[in-house]
């Protein structure tokens, strides 16, 4: 299938078509990157007994440090798989003073997420060095002065921020830009051992969401999703503007080593219906200025969470663990294959970005009864997991619930397991070792691919 990546120009140019030549290739082989956010960073254990673990055998010549997946795949003699892609966010960078000039493979400066910024971009370097694949989202804060609820990335209460960045010279759009600069100056800080900059794949704006629907199924919960046709609000056209001034921005400031992803939020198709609620055609941006159409899709906790977040629900049943599972599947298998149609007609890479199940104690089988269906219908180039927050070993929450994680973590000495746990990891590393399409690190250093 003939697809080509976004025109970029500078330093960066070779090694971003060199990325999307190899995503390509897994695509056209009817195969799909494996990815886990912040698998380095932190881990389910992290505070416990990982934070003495070593890795006694390392093939890979590759840190897996604090990866749940790293161990929970691990056999008795050390040998270990990890992800092929690692997922990170530049949350809290824009807040990092004089980021956009000071050398930050040097900083210590926390980003919003508890990372260093100096150990990120080491990490970084390390996916790369083993063959692994690297992938930024970013929870930017609201730039606007006209916001009033903590200026976070959720704060929805200026309905037209975007339009205010998009105008020339507003104090908004000036703020913006600085936190442009400081994103630049990461993207320009990751250098390979030869002192070339690495690729990576960009999906700013994520999880873009519709606008307008008459039921008002969709409630904006990032400022960059107020996108409105009702008077004083942002309308479609500023979002592609907004998209187009940050990636020339970006450009100018030199990061011209980014694949960029335009990224649709879960819930455009109904999977009980088939009914689509969407108008992404207005939404998506030049076709030149993209590289990747993904979207994120979650099984949510129960009844009353997926209520909120798609009221059509309410007339569908939900089953006795309090997952709709066959709506999930059938969304997700809907909406890969409308992505992937749409990915076709505009010669982009279709991809999962985020995908997953915010309680797995209802369901420890979920990587090879709910996960596999959909795998089985569809042809991405990549798909990745939400983060595994941690949490201190006498079981205090330390980050969230400890039933927030959405990767297998597996401890050896099995100290802080149950028995869904313990099912869960094994059905994982069932879904790792007869799943044939979706690629590990190992499997993607595989030459004859």
């Amino acid at each position: 299938m003939p697809l080509q990546s976004q025109q970029v120009i500078g330093s960066g140019k070779l090694a971003v078509h060199s990325l999307f030549s190899r995503l390509n290739e897994v695509y056209a082989a009817n195969c799909m990157l494996f990815g886990h956010h912040d698998s380095l960073a932190y881990g389910r254990s992290h505070l416990g007994w990982r934070a003495n673990a070593t890795h006694p055998n390392n093939e890979l010549d590759f840190s897996i440090d604090k990866s749940d997946i790293a161990f929970a795949l691990m056999d008795d003699d050390g040998i270990t798989d990890a992800p092929s892609l690692y997922s990170w966010d530049l949350l809290g960078l824009e807040h990092i003073s004089q980021a956009e000039n000071i050398d930050l493979t040097k900083s210590t400066a926390v980003l919003g997420n508890g990372i260093i910024v100096k150990d990120l971009i080491t990490w970084v370097k390390k996916v790369h060095r083993s063959g692994g694949v690297n992938m930024f989202c970013w929870h930017v804060s609201n730039p606007s002065n006209n916001a009033t609820k903590g200026k976070g990335y959720g704060d929805t209460s200026n309905p037209k921020t975007i339009r205010e960045i998009v105008t020339s010279k507003s104090s908004t759009q000036t703020k913006f830009n600085i936190w442009l600069k400081k994103a630049a100056n990461f993207f320009l800080s990751l250098k390979d051992d030869n002192g070339l900059l690495i690729p990576v794949i960009f999906r700013p704006f994520h999880e873009m969401i519709t606008y307008d629907h008459p039921q008002g199924y969709f409630t904006p919960f990032f400022w960059w999703n107020q996108i409105s046709m009702k008077p004083n609000r942002s309308t479609p056209q500023n979002f592609k503007d907004l998209w187009m001034h940050t990636q020339n921005k970006l450009i100018s400031f030199g990061a011209t080593n980014l694949l960029y992803a335009f990224c649709v939020n879960d819930f455009f198709i109904d999977g009980a219906t088939g009914q689509m609620f969407n108008n992404l055609q207005n939404l998506i941006p030049n076709s030149n200025s993209f590289d990747i159409l993904s979207y994120d899709c979650y099984q949510r906790l129960n009844q009353k969470t997926q209520i909120s977040q798609h009221p059509h629900s309410n007339s569908t049943a939900l089953n006795n663990t309090h997952y709709d599972t066959l709506n999930f599947i059938n969304r997700a298998i809907q909406q890969s294959n409308e992505i992937e149609r749409m990915a076709i007609q505009l010669q982009k890479l279709p991809a999962i970005t985020e995908i997953g199940a915010s309680y797995f104690y209802d369901n420890p089988n979920w990587w090879t009864t709910t996960l596999q269906p959909i795998i089985n219908t569809s042809q991405i180039a990549f798909l990745s997991t939400w983060r595994n927050p941690y949490f201190k070993e006498d079981g205090q929450n330390s980050v969230s619930d400890k039933s927030d994680y959405y990767s297998p973590y597996y401890n050896p000495t099995g100290s802080d397991l149950s028995d869904w746990d313990v099912n869960f990891v094994n059905d994982f590393i069932d879904f790792y070792t007869t799943n044939e399409r979706v690629l590990f690190l190992n499997e993607l250093n595989n030459p004859t691919l």
